[in-house]
């Protein structure tokens, strides 16, 4: 009897190895060959599950987001929403290997985006979607008291947004990435604190 194979967590499964390989020796390292070395397969099934290496990174950007989601579902909800925010985006920081591939695999789509249209609109879209949801967060951090005030939250957020962005950029090149979380704190407490 052939042997079931869930489809999607084949998927997955390969696109782990992408960031695995883009964490240890970056996207130019990226092939269908190394990538099929790395989680154990052929080159076929590679191809038979992502019929191009950009559909690859595709998902592989999109598995950044769920593996994203699924650490802040687990992250400590009392207190005040300020300190929640600073937890949450401590999460998106590359302190880890995995964390660090998927800021280096957001990074190389980024990159491609700027002189790729397609890509362009497809990480346009992800962080119009990250600004609504910081913009929707601070705009209940407001209303608690939690959030200053005096500027819109929509300007707010773009400004978080940016400030994690270069955070996290820097900490891709830090001999001690986590020594940088204390300037973050200090410099999203100093733009949203009451």
């Amino acid at each position: 009897m052939p042997k079931i194979v869930d489809r999607a967590e084949r998927r997955r499964e390969i696109a782990g190895a992408l960031l695995r390989i883009v964490a240890r020796e970056g996207v130019e390292a990226v092939s269908v060959r190394s990538v099929a070395g790395e989680a154990g397969v052929s080159a076929g099934a590679v191809q038979k599950y992502f019929s191009t290496k950009e559909e690859l990174f595709r998902f592989a950007l999109d598995l950044t987001s769920e593996f994203l989601e699924q650490r802040w579902k687990t992250i400590d909800r009392s207190g005040n929403l300020l300190d929640l925010l600073l937890r949450l985006l401590t999460e998106a920081m590359p302190l880890d290997e995995q964390r660090r591939a998927e800021v280096i695999v957001v990074n190389a789509f980024t990159a491609r985006a700027a002189v790729r249209p397609s890509w362009a609109e497809f990480i346009r879209t992800g962080y119009d979607d990250m600004h609504e949801l910081t913009t929707q967060y601070i705009e209940a951090a407001q209303t608690e008291g939690h959030v200053r005030e005096d500027l819109p939250a929509g300007d707010l957020a773009a400004a978080v947004l940016a400030l994690t962005d270069g955070f996290a950029n820097r900490m891709l090149t830090s001999a001690d990435p986590a020594a940088l979380l204390p300037s973050l704190n200090t410099a999203v407490r100093t733009l949203l604190a009451p």
